[in-house]
């Protein structure tokens, strides 16, 4: 037993070593990025290792499900309906933003809706102590180094309290959800009050999606896409291989029909046909809007999500 408890105490001592190495090597990175040792002691004084952010980083991938029920779980009648409320509430401050940065209300409200359910939980993790714990021990070390230092600069520049700095596991942050490298990036300051507010303040967090939507391409003149319907002889026709960008005129030519039946809209735009679930599953084309929402969250479950929470929220 003695021998085991001596064994367990070297094997601790030598961990604590090897982060203590660590946190000096990350300091001396810090220093060059012009992080002042003021905010270096205030943050490694209350940093810790988490085991739970460990645990979730090292989690198998769970089992792929279907496109229908994550639908179900994301986009409930609740959360259109309170969406459509939000959108009332801040229909002034959208308004001015939407016209501003070039990008349609709806989906700054239904990126916001999904991202934290307009507000409501943006993550209870101290980031600091995340990133460090994914910087030192997670399988994506290198990535999260760079995200823990511009997270650093944040604190640094007095945009938010060490203490107030919560988020997920992963570091996104804020009601926009940002990681550290996106809030500096793409973080807006629309109510001039000095700080890029996207934990607290609307006017901030609106114009900061709608700038990072702005920022990679977003073409204000169209939609993301739809969910079009087409009867068996139709299907037959295409090429499941070749379904990438082709002009919205041929998925009309062979048949596709809006979701309620409708002739598609003659626009000059390229659509690209997704099945997400299949033949036997919803059926959308999507447009360049849609790549960009990707940017967001680079899953088409997920962008096919705010798409049809952004149509919800105006029908």
């Amino acid at each position: 037993m003695i021998i085991i408890i001596v064994l367990i105490n070297i094997s601790l001592a030598d961990e604590n070593d090897k982060f203590k190495i660590w946190v000096d090597s990350l300091r001396v990175d810090a220093q060059k990025e012009g992080i002042s040792t003021k905010t270096l002691n205030e943050v490694f004084k209350s940093v810790k290792i988490i085991d739970k952010v460990i645990e979730l980083d090292r989690k198998q991938p769970e089992t792929k499900i279907t496109f229908q029920t994550y639908l179900n779980k994301i986009i409930s009648n609740k959360r259109i309906k309170l969406g459509k409320k939000k959108y009332f509430l801040h229909k002034e401050d959208l308004d001015i933003i939407s016209e501003k940065y070039k990008v349609q209300s709806r989906f700054i409200m239904a990126i916001w809706g999904i991202e934290t359910n307009y507000g409501s939980y943006t993550g209870k993790f101290p980031l600091i102590s995340s990133l460090v714990t994914l910087a030192f021990e997670g399988r994506r070390a290198k990535l999260f180094r760079k995200q823990l230092l511009d997270a650093l600069k944040i604190i640094e520049n007095d945009n938010i309290k060490l203490h107030e700095m919560k988020g997920s596991w992963a570091g996104a942050m804020g009601q926009s959800q940002f990681m550290p490298s996106s809030y500096i990036q793409y973080a807006q300051d629309f109510d001039k009050d000095g700080i890029k507010n996207i934990w607290d303040s609307h006017p901030d967090i609106f114009a900061s999606i709608a700038y990072y939507l702005q920022s990679f391409g977003w073409d204000y003149s169209k939609t993301w896409g739809r969910e079009v319907i087409a009867n068996e002889k139709v299907l037959e026709l295409i090429n499941l291989d070749d379904l990438k960008d082709k002009p919205l005129s041929y998925w009309d030519q062979i048949g596709f029909k809006k979701a309620n039946g409708k002739k598609l809209p003659k626009v000059n735009i390229l659509a690209t046909l997704l099945l997400p679930d299949g033949l036997n599953g919803k059926k959308f084309l999507v447009y360049n809007n849609f790549n960009v929402i990707k940017k967001y969250n680079a899953s088409n479950y997920y962008s096919l999500s705010v798409g049809l929470l952004a149509d919800g929220i105006i029908n």
